[in-house]
């Protein structure tokens, strides 16, 4: 505030444009949590009925609510059931889907169905629930308004007659319970699994405890049931189905060995206990012997040309015992010759002998030798005769294995056949009797961990839970409603957004009269209407504060006034317009109420009823309205012969009045002439301040005509009534006239509003410490 009007001081004008330049520096503040706080506190009716409002309806509606009680049974399913048996059972538990299927299960039709009849809930008046109030007084005003109006037209409406469609009374397609309660027992029925676990909740919610625990129990109890006879009626439809199965396979079986025996019979088939055929088995026996005689062959041929080629030096002639003791004869006979044939010559009788045994003895060894040739040439020839042999046997063997293949392979089909027959037929068989055994078991996967208990409280309506849920929607919706009323209300509610958003000095905010007036120092009076028309109520005068007391509208005043005398540096404007962008801002009462702040600092002061349409400032003091302004303009009053009757003297000792005088045809022509804007020059020299309250700018170019020829124009608009866009509008009209504006007198302002924005701050405190001194 300081640094504002410091600048003010030092100016020799007061432009438009100066004001922009020294107000810049705020419009870059950015929004505070204050800010949306203000909102809430400045609405905090709105937001307060709303919650009151809210919180009554919850009270009221959650207090005829039902009481409902809900009743919790807590049921454990395995997933694969227990292991009494070696085999498994038909059905078979896994599957992801499979915990899905018995939740549904829970809720099923059929499973309600048994729960009712098992426990009799179809004529257990208690089972149905309850009609809370609230729905009694919704059917009862239904019937008697909107029903009676749909019954009426309904008989007066025509109807086509239906045609008759023959029902079948077969009971097998008519259920026993009927669907109402059914779905009753369904709907009023939760069923909340665990996570991650295998456990699940089921709750059955009634208006009577007792009903609630024993339909809870009963439910979890014939699921269990449901569950065993589904298992066992499986078993039993599995084990029908197996008795016609294996006669079938029976049956079969029969007819694959008969066919096969009789193949076997016909192609003379004969399998040693399902091993190798008889020919199979003879070509195994030949192709053996026949590896056998080659090896044999190949080895005698082999010592046959070896014998063959080498002669005498071979071992098998050479390690020969015959010829071996013939050698070593012969060897004895050639050493005696040898040493005879030194003595004696070879005609010599005993030499011829010797030579004669040595020559035998040779022979028989040549003999021998050739024996011995013979005789491994004739085995080598024996065994090549038995292999030709063995290989014509083999040869002829395996045509007849080639040809019997054939034969051995349809033989196999239908073998096989009958194994798998034979297979079937057995498992089949053990099946039935695994079945015959399960259907006696009552071992089960599902079982009661905790069963319901009977409820002590009621479930529903919650109380506490409501009233506390209604107080945070209440808050909520009614902080909402208080954000939206601020966002729809675009009218001027503080001195922010002038400085802010239109840039226009602010002069002072007034505060409104019925919060101000309760302090018992703070003097407020309206005038008392004299005129016999009685044109206006007295409570829309305009209002003159006391200034001979302390009070914080009339230092409010008193600021203003200090604000327009240190206006200009020069010298304060002398001629001051007050209007504001509408009517019934307060410009009058503001228009007094300076004047008597001028009085204060100086000699007179004259106030100058401009509004030639819809006067009033001649209430405020009572005077007579015959003369005025408009007689002056008009020229049917001259300025020297007005002995007073233009220039009304008051009851405050220098405060002089020019009342509007006669309404005229034509006010705007006048308040434009030349002789207004002489009469105020001529008004100059005996008046040290002139206030002029002109009517509104909107709509009327008077207050345009007065701003010329004035010093300076004073805004007044009212808090929380004069749209923002009106205060723009008015700046820019005057802005473009170059008119010079003082500033802007936001009156009507609440006391509850002084505590709200920093600007703000000295109204906060100061005036909030008076109020409570004089309360």
């Amino acid at each position: 505030m300081d640094n504002k009007y410091e600048i003010k001081k030092y100016e020799k004008d007061f432009p438009l444009s100066t004001h922009i330049e020294y107000l810049d520096y705020k419009a870059g503040e950015e929004v505070h949590l204050r800010d949306y706080l203000n909102v809430v506190l400045k609405r905090k009716w709105i937001v307060l009925t709303f919650l009151v409002s809210v919180l009554i309806t919850t009270t009221i509606l959650t207090f005829m609510m039902t009481p409902l009680y809900k009743s919790t049974t807590v049921v454990k399913i395995d997933k694969d059931n227990p292991n009494v048996l070696s085999f498994r059972d038909v059905i078979s538990t896994p599957g992801a889907d499979y915990y899905q299927t018995q939740y549904e299960i829970f809720k099923s039709r059929n499973l309600a169905e048994r729960v009712i009849k098992n426990l009799g809930l179809d004529k257990n008046d208690d089972f149905m629930p309850i009609e809370n109030r609230l729905s009694v007084i919704k059917r009862k005003v239904f019937n008697n308004t909107i029903g009676l109006f749909i019954r009426f037209f309904s008989s007066v409406i025509p109807k086509n007659t239906p045609k008759k469609v023959h029902v079948s009374s077969n009971p097998t397609t008519k259920s026993e319970v009927p669907d109402y309660l059914i779905s009753s027992l369904i709907g009023r029925l939760e069923v909340n699994p665990v996570k991650n676990s295998q456990l699940v909740k089921v709750s059955f919610i009634s208006h009577n405890p007792e009903l609630s625990m024993n339909i809870a129990n009963a439910v979890a109890e014939t699921y269990i049931s449901f569950d065993l006879e589904s298992r066992i009626e499986a078993t039993k439809d599995a084990k029908i189905f197996l008795e016609q199965q294996i006669e079938v396979v029976k049956k079969k079986m029969e007819d694959s060995e008969q066919k096969l025996n009789e193949y076997a019979s016909h192609k003379e088939i004969i399998i040693d206990q399902g091993k190798e055929s008889i020919l199979t088995q003879k070509l195994a026996d030949i192709s053996s012997a026949l590896n056998n005689i080659t090896n044999e062959r190949m080895q005698k041929e082999a010592l046959y040309r070896e014998v063959k080629e080498s002669g005498g030096n071979n071992p098998v002639i050479l390690n020969n015992s015959l010829i071996m003791g013939l050698k070593k004869e012969f060897a004895s006979l050639e050493a005696e010759y040898s040493n005879l044939s030194k003595i004696y010559t070879p005609d010599y009788p005993k030499m011829k002998s010797l030579k004669s045994e040595m020559d035998a003895i040779q022979s028989r060894i040549d003999q021998e030798m050739s024996r011995i040739v013979n005789s491994l040439e004739s085995d080598y020839n024996a065994a090549l005769k038995k292999e030709e042999n063995l290989t014509k046997a083999f040869n002829s063997q395996k045509r007849k294995v080639l040809s019997f293949q054939d034969t051995v392979a349809q033989y196999e089909v239908l073998r096989r056949e009958v194994e798998v027959n034979k297979g079937l037929y057995n498992n089949l068989l053990q099946r039935h009797n695994e079945l015959g055994v399960s259907a006696s078991s009552s071992a089960t996967n599902i079982q009661i961990l905790d069963k319901a208990t009977y409820p002590k409280s009621p479930f529903k309506p919650n109380v506490s839970f409501n009233i506390l849920l209604s107080i945070i929607f209440g808050l909520m919706g009614g902080i909402g409603l208080a954000f939206l009323a601020e966002y729809f209300d675009n009218s001027i509610k503080d001195t922010d957004y002038i400085e802010k958003k239109i840039n226009l000095p602010t002069l002072g905010m007034i505060p409104k009269y019925e919060d101000a007036g309760n302090s018992k120092n703070f003097s407020v009076s309206r005038p008392r209407i004299i005129s016999p028309q009685k044109e206006a109520d007295s409570s829309k005068m305009p209002m003159v504060i006391g200034h001979d007391k302390i009070s914080p509208i009339a230092e409010t005043f008193r600021s203003i006034g200090a604000f327009i005398l240190l206006s200009s540096s020069s010298k304060p404007p002398k001629t001051i317009l007050v209007t504001g962008p509408g009517e019934k801002v307060g410009k009058t009462t503001i228009c007094v109420n300076i004047a008597k702040t001028f009085l204060e600092s100086s000699g007179n002061v004259l106030i100058i009823d401009a509004d030639l349409r819809r006067p009033k400032l001649h209430n405020a003091f009572q005077l007579d309205n015959s003369i005025g302004l408009s007689s002056f303009l008009s020229g049917n009053v001259d300025f020297d012969d007005a002995n007073g009757r233009l220039i009304k003297p008051t009851s405050v000792k220098g405060l002089s009045v020019i009342t509007s005088g006669p309404v005229p045809p034509n006010p705007s022509e006048l308040i434009g002439s030349l002789r207004m804007q002489d009469f105020i020059n001529i008004l100059q020299e005996s008046f040290q301040f002139i206030i002029v309250d002109s009517p509104p700018v909107m709509g009327l170019p008077d207050a345009l005509y007065l701003s010329k020829i004035v010093d300076g124009t004073i805004i007044v608009v009212q808090a929380g009534v004069t749209p923002r866009k009106a205060l723009t509008e008015v700046k820019n009209v005057f802005g473009a006239i170059n008119s010079k504006i003082l500033g802007v007198i936001l009156n009507g302002v609440k006391k509850s509003d002084f505590k709200y924005g920093s600007y703000n701050y000295y109204y906060s405190s100061y005036y909030s410490s008076y109020f409570k001194e004089e309360k």
